[in-house]
């Protein structure tokens, strides 16, 4: 199906919300969240503060539409692991990716898992599971999904409790971590990533199963 051509005014209102968005992201990497403000944002794109609320109903609506642009990227890190690898190498290297674009991406990183959680809660549903809440975001299911290509393998056991979607929320907590080491407390002292790599590689081997 041919994508329908949008009108020169959807493209320029395309291109102001754009702007906003990059504005943003370089006013957090330069100032921090503290320094992002409405005013801020529309005097870094000779904007008026009031027409930056036809685009974003305020601040912490920018933030949001930052940290998904973020976590969509981030998503897309991970689809880029080659498919083609074996089961547990595929893993691996998805936690490589995850350690990667957390390093390469810091202060969105940082913001993915501080503000956007804090700013989106109102969004779920009181009644949502954990489960259901991971089963919407992209880069956890690719997890997930390469969780589920080595049990379909044979290499790692499911049990009552243990399935599929533990063993992925397991590795996900570890990845987690030690990207989140790795832009905070390991940033000046960063190792390469052939040592997330080794230390990825044994936290796969105490999982295969015996």
């Amino acid at each position: 199906m041919v994508q329908e051509s949008i009108s020169p005014r959807e493209r320029r209102h395309q291109r102001t919300q754009q702007a906003i968005l990059t504005a943003a992201r370089e006013i957090i990497h330069s100032e921090g969240v503290a320094g992002l403000s409405m005013r801020a944002i529309a005097e870094r794109i000779d904007y008026s503060p009031a027409g930056l609320y036809e685009y974003f109903g305020g601040k912490d609506e920018i933030i949001v539409a930052v940290c998904d642009e973020a976590f969509e990227q981030l998503a897309q890190a991970l689809r880029n692991t080659d498919p083609a690898l074996p089961p547990v190498e595929y893993l691996r290297e998805c936690g490589v990716n995850y350690v990667r674009f957390a390093i390469d991406n810091t202060d969105a990183f940082l913001l993915m898992f501080t503000q956007a959680p804090l700013l989106s809660l109102d969004h779920y549903p009181p009644a949502a599971t954990l489960e259901s809440l991971l089963r919407q975001s992209p880069a956890f299911m690719v997890l997930h999904d390469a969780v589920e290509r080595c049990v379909d393998a044979g290499l790692f056991a499911t049990q009552p409790g243990r399935g599929v979607f533990e063993i992925a929320i397991a590795c996900w907590q570890m990845v987690h971590g030690m990207a989140m080491l790795a832009v905070t407390i390991m940033r000046q002292h960063q190792p390469s990533l052939d040592s997330y790599r080794a230390s990825l590689n044994l936290l796969a081997l105490g999982m295969i199963k015996r």
